[in-house]
């Protein structure tokens, strides 16, 4: 699936391919761009349901001099400023016939810059330089790196909607497997009690949700309620809410279902330097040896082999090292 950076104008291409072979369209090439969303619904346990929304409509494709059949479409800026899934229609006629095909391409968040990976690395600009590396080489090596930190640490490093569903345990604190950035809706084994978006003004909780300070949990705010003394001393009935920290406001085996903006809006620094080291190790001749789980290799004046962790973490233990505090088995406090 094609990839695109956020905040860039990158092309997308595609190849037309008839009767076993790759030709240039009769006329021009048009294309249809659709925004892909997955349909959170709340009340839903079936799979999501897609939807799509036409963004540009009827936009005219630029053909390859150099390769047969080959036409590109550039995505605007004023569509890749967040992450997103996107179809693409394609458009044509070939030998008086109409016709037309998908391809499907991401909007997604790189985890480093490309020139500062590049000033780091050492690599040119040059054509003739002969650490030159082009730009494609670069984007490939960055989604190699960005992939390898998503599987070892087991979370993505951008913002997205997501909904979660989990059960209370009679505590205060609901920990979430994944950093929560914004919370939109608070539901209650199926009825709504929060909604920041569409009804700020509604609270069937009687509580304030507050996200906690690591992000991996959603807590209540506690800083208005009065202790049961300061109510008893004044000879007054202490209030029902102050009980929650007894029977927890979190109700055991309740289900709740939390919608809102999931992940992190800034890539850490850490994961950053680990996405620059990785992308060097892309380019390096080793990496063919690891990528084939070889762990010795001998010669009659030579020989090497690698830790058994090489084929645990990420391949590179100073990598390991950056990014182990966002490994989420290890993301309990909340």
């Amino acid at each position: 699936m094609a990839e695109v950076y956020t905040y860039s104008n990158d092309l997308v291409s595609t190849k037309i391919f008839w009767q076993n072979d790759i030709v240039d369209a009769d006329a021009e090439v048009l294309v249809d761009i659709y925004d892909v969303v997955k349909n959170l619904d709340i009340h839903s346990a079936a799979d999501p349901i897609y939807t799509e929304t036409l963004l540009l409509e009827d936009v005219v494709s630029v053909r390859s001099e150099t390769d047969n059949g080959t036409y590109s479409v550039e995505i605007p800026r004023s569509i890749t400023g967040v992450n997103r899934d996107l179809r693409l229609h394609w458009k044509y006629s070939i030998n008086g016939t109409v016709t037309a095909h998908d391809s499907f391409c991401n909007i997604v968040t790189p985890y480093c810059s490309m020139a500062e990976a590049m000033e780091d690395l050492n690599f040119g600009t040059d054509t003739s330089d002969p650490n030159y590396k082009g730009y494609h080489q670069l984007r490939m090596a960055e989604k190699y790196a960005r992939k390898i930190i998503e599987n070892y640490t087991g979370q993505q490093f951008y913002l997205y909607e997501d909904l979660y569903v989990g059960y209370g345990a009679g505590t205060d604190i609901m920990p979430l497997p994944f950093k929560l950035n914004q919370l939109f809706e608070l539901y209650e084994d199926d009825i709504k009690l929060i909604d920041t978006q569409s009804d700020p003004e509604l609270n069937n909780w009687n509580r304030i949700p507050l996200i906690s300070e690591s992000g991996f949990g959603l807590r209540v705010d506690k800083a208005n309620y009065l202790d049961n003394v300061v109510y008893t001393a004044n000879g007054l009935v202490p209030p029902t809410i102050n009980d929650i920290g007894s029977s927890g406001a979190f109700k055991r085996n309740s289900r709740y279902k939390i919608y809102g903006m999931f992940g992190w809006e800034d890539v850490p620094g850490n994961v950053e330097e680990a996405c620059v080291i990785l992308m060097g190790e892309y380019f390096s001749k080793d990496s063919t040896w690891r990528n084939k789980y070889v762990q010795h290799v001998q010669s009659f004046d030579w020989q090497f082999e690698y830790f058994d962790d090489v084929f645990r973490g990420t391949g590179n233990l100073y990598v390991d090292q950056l990014l182990q505090p966002y490994v989420l088995t290890n993301m309990l406090v909340v």
